[in-house]
């Protein structure tokens, strides 16, 4: 199991609670957004509208609506910083660092 799932369900209500948000996107998020079929244009810094939670498989999700885009951006929490300032960035970054750990570790038994 990838997440905690106490832990992970007390971090999603604590960003939904949040919401709206700003996030700095990762340059390899960018990048991907860029490639896409219908290429997205984002920001380094956009707001999270919605988060939500797709099961150990696919962790916690943040739902971005760039400015002028008709589509969402769907991109896993561990793809995004957040201001330190935020009272939920300890449990954000515990939880990212956890996270990558974990994947890296099973990616290496495959």
């Amino acid at each position: 199991m990838l997440d905690d799932p106490e832990k992970t369900l007390r971090l999603v209500s604590a960003l939904k609670s949040a919401l709206p948000f700003e996030v700095t996107l990762a340059s390899e998020l960018i990048a991907a957004c860029a490639r896409q079929q219908t290429p997205v244009t984002v920001k380094s810094a956009e707001t999270v509208s919605q988060i939500s939670y797709a099961g150990d498989e696919g962790g916690i999700l943040c739902h971005i609506r760039p400015e002028g885009a008709e589509s969402m951006v769907v991109a896993s929490l561990t793809l995004v910083r957040i201001a330190r300032s935020l009272p939920f960035a300890a449990a954000v970054i515990d939880y990212q660092k956890h996270r990558v750990k974990k994947l890296r570790k099973q990616q290496g038994r495959s």
